[in-house]
């Protein structure tokens, strides 16, 4: 990993602020449930500007337009493999979350940060593109899709639910997971795609605490905001407990 030196994320004067949660390892259906209610609360004007990272258990999820699986085996064999199917209101098609990628949930209210859709998919684009340059690989974008790609191979994946400006869903970036579970699905409904991961492209494992405040770092810095690292008081997120 380089270093950053000593240049700090986020300015003093910054009038963002994010609340950063790292919520371990989960199931989706826990925090896909407490990302629909911290969307409402940022909403009505209760809640704030939240960052949520995770580690998922395997599962498949499907984009709101895409709710037929895209998968290479019959649904048997995913059932086999022990791998949820999940339909979400996302935007993109098929994809995979598990144990060795990150997943980053954004809540953010984009009108008070004066910010288009795409300025702020394109943003979650950039700040991953800053963590692969902290190990030394090229991230960047591609025609292909949406997404951060090394060369022609896809190693983060975006898909989206904005509601009256607020966001929910994100970024997921592999960085050692279990690259087979690909060899299941078309990923993003694309039959020729290949996906990669850090560890693949530097051939030795990655630190995920590393990872995650590198993501933190990039994030304050391409959005220009305060990153307020949080605690989660309790497990049952679906609750409100977070």
């Amino acid at each position: 990993m380089r270093k950053r030196g000593k240049t700090q994320p986020v300015m003093e004067a910054s009038t963002r602020a994010v609340a950063v949660y790292d919520l371990g390892t989960t199931s989706y259906a826990e925090v896909h449930k407490l990302q629909q209610r911290l969307q409402a609360q940022r909403r009505d004007g209760s809640g704030v500007d939240t960052l949520l990272l995770t580690e998922h258990r395997p599962v498949f999820t499907l984009g709101r337009s895409h709710p037929t699986p895209d998968l290479r085996v019959e649904a048997d064999t995913v059932r086999q493999w022990g791998i949820e199917i999940v339909q979400a209101e996302r935007g993109g098609d098929i994809t995979y979350h598990g144990p060795g990628q990150r997943g980053a949930y954004g809540i953010i209210d984009l009108k008070a940060w004066d910010l288009g859709v795409l300025d702020y998919v394109s943003g979650l684009e950039e700040t991953v593109i800053g963590v692969l340059a902290d190990w030394g690989i090229r991230g960047e974008r591609n025609e292909a899709g949406r997404g951060v790609w090394v060369g022609e191979r896809k190693i983060a994946s975006v898909g989206l639910n904005v509601r009256r400006w607020v966001t929910m869903h994100g970024i997921a970036l592999n960085i050692d997971p279990d690259m087979s579970h690909w060899e299941l699905i078309n990923p993003c409904g694309m039959q020729e795609m290949e996906m990669t991961s850090m560890a693949t492209e530097v051939g030795r494992q990655v630190a995920f605490q590393e990872v995650l405040e590198s993501f933190s770092f990039h994030f304050g810095r391409v959005f220009e905001c305060a990153m307020r690292p949080a605690t989660v008081p309790g497990r049952d997120l679906s609750r409100g407990q977070a």
